[in-house]
Order: structure tokens, then sequence, then C-alpha cells
């Protein structure tokens, strides 16, 4: 009985190296450089960058099933948030709408208008910049004003 247990330990721990040592990352040069992400003008926070192919999906996957994509009209984006002008619609009949996202890592989140423009003050023409709001005040106004 002490003898098979050993064995069962023994075996144990080399299953477990083997699979650490799969887990390892390699010194290759070849793998090493494609690993490492190049900076670039359209990068924010992180890996994350503001292009319409970065967000586009994000934007899509969060429509409702009969709303779809009529036209990507505008993109902005400033200190990790983005602003999406978009036409969404039926597909015969669509509307203007703002879409807002803060880069999280490698991701784009959705976020909504009432959580992070703040409490907007429309008895003022222009409205100003709240002093609660999460989005930047360089989007606040084609992401929080809009739509």
């Amino acid at each position: 009985m002490i003898r098979t247990r050993g064995a069962l330990l023994l075996a144990a721990v080399v299953v477990a190296g083997a699979a650490l040592t799969g887990c390892s990352s390699s010194d290759d040069s070849s793998t090493a450089s494609s690993a490492t992400p190049t900076p670039s003008a359209s990068m924010v926070g992180g890996m994350t960058e503001c292009t319409e192919a970065a967000i586009k999906p994000t934007l899509e996957a969060g429509l409702a099933k009969d709303v779809e994509l009529m036209s990507w009209d505008a993109l902005s984006c400033a200190d990790g948030w983005a602003v999406v002008g978009a036409t969404v619609g039926d597909g015969e009949h669509g509307a203007p709408s703002p879409f807002i996202f803060e880069a999280e890592g490698q991701f784009w989140i959705p976020k909504q208008q009432q959580d992070v423009c703040g409490t907007v003050n429309f008895d003022v023409n222009p409205a100003p910049y709240p002093a609660d709001a999460l989005i930047p005040e360089a989007l606040f106004t084609e992401g929080c004003l809009v739509g």
C-alpha cells in the first residue's frame, strides 16, 4: 500500500511538472517579437486600439436582435474612451445614435449615457460639462448631448 501511494505521488508530480513545462514561455526570439505589441498613435490605455475594426464588433454585439447597424458615421477617442456616431434601425428606417465605450485592457466596454454623462444641466445652452461626469470632457458633447 505504501509502495502504491509513493508511485501515485511520483506520477502526480511528473504530470504536474510536465503540465507546467507546457505552460512556460519560450525564449525563442521569433515568439518573443510577435508577442510584444508595437505602440502606435491609435493605442488607447493598454492593448486596445481606437479603431472601427476594434470597436465595431462590440457595438454590433450589443444591438437588439431586430436592430442593425446601418452606418458608421464617426469615431472620436480620448483618454481611454470612445464615442461612435452611428445610424441604427430596422434596415429601412434608422436614427443617428451615439455609442459610448471605455477601454479596459484589450476590450471595449459599452457604457450607457445615464451612467457616465453625469448630471447634465439642460437649462443652460450649451450644457456645461458636469463635475460628476465619467466620460472625458473632450467627448462629452458628442457622447452625451446628441441622441
